[in-house]
């Protein structure tokens, strides 16, 4: 049951134009989107707050590989009890990031200097995401309270990468998505000059103290993927929508079949159309529910003139 609903602005155009326009300019209402962390929805809202891909894209690294520690931080070992579901992957593995604290680095850098060899090379041009997972809040504020905490670098070597960086004050205890949004560039910064293969892939977490430890279990990596837009969204359940011209209502379906957007805890559903600039006809947003790869999830939205 969703919380707040809403025809958007960009919605209400679309309504107008294809009602009043002998030759309209939008393209009508017929795909939908899901996202996590979804705020109160807007009039003024052009997407979701944090869309997630439903398809599974490509997997870069399916968390079942050693990372190479360095500065503050010791090689990764496997997590099989904590790890993350989606992507198609069923490796159930994850990598404790671990620094025993006789480091003498607030920094701490885990590294995979080859990803063709654990998985595939970035594509520069397509956005990515990974889970982070803090297991409470003790560990939580063992991360720098200032400033950068948590930074993703994806490179062709250590010095020439793009990057993305969180503050403690973005992350929580839990799992935390780390994404550089939905679309090609977004949110990035590029340090040197990055060519050739995108095949090192770095995470770098800074500490308030040097001596700050992480045993097995308390800061764990997995799943780096990539996507592109098309995997963001999905047509109508087919039959759908369906008018009852008596009431004045139209009902849209979406479903998401148990191997979508597994892994998210999932909180928003959007109303798309497909122009080339896509608008958000509306938006949901509902109680979070995680979608493990045993569920399936059916929206039925209905709209109604009165």
């Amino acid at each position: 049951m969703a919380n707040n609903s809403i025809i958007t602005n960009s919605g209400k155009k679309i309504i107008l134009n294809r009602s009043y326009k002998a030759t309209p300019d939008y393209t009508v209402p017929s795909k939908f989107k899901v996202g996590i962390s979804n705020g109160t929805p807007s009039v003024a809202d052009t997407d979701l707050d944090v869309a997630i891909p439903i398809e599974d894209g490509t997997v870069n690294d399916d968390g079942s590989n050693t990372l190479t520690g360095s500065s503050g931080a010791d090689n990764s070992t496997n997590n099989t009890t904590t790890y993350k579901q989606g992507a198609g992957q069923s490796d159930v593995t994850a990598q404790n990031l671990l620094a025993d604290g006789t480091g003498t680095n607030v920094l701490k850098i885990w590294t995979i200097s080859n990803l063709a060899s654990a998985g595939t090379n970035i594509t520069g041009a397509n956005p990515f995401g990974l889970w982070l997972y803090i297991k409470d809040a003790t560990e939580l504020a063992k991360l720098k309270s200032s400033g950068t905490a948590v930074e993703i670098k994806l490179g062709s070597d250590s010095s020439n990468y793009y990057s993305k960086t969180w503050t403690q004050a973005n992350l929580a205890a839990g799992w935390n998505w780390l994404t550089s949004g939905t679309t090609a560039t977004n949110a990035l910064t590029e340090t040197g000059t990055v060519s050739g293969d995108i095949d090192t892939f770095i995470i770098e977490v800074t500490t308030n103290n040097a001596g700050d430890e992480f045993a097995a279990g308390e800061l764990i990596y997995d799943l780096l993927r990539q996507w592109v837009v098309a995997d963001l969204s999905k047509v109508y359940v087919s039959g759908y929508p369906t008018l009852d011209e008596t009431n004045f209502e139209v009902e849209t379906r979406g479903l998401l079949t148990s191997v979508q957007a597994n892994g998210f805890d999932i909180n928003g559903f959007g109303v798309i159309n497909t122009d080339g600039t896509v608008l958000l006809h509306s938006e949901d947003t509902f109680t979070a529910e995680s979608n493990s790869s045993t569920d399936q999830f059916t929206f039925i939205v209905v709209d109604r003139l009165i």
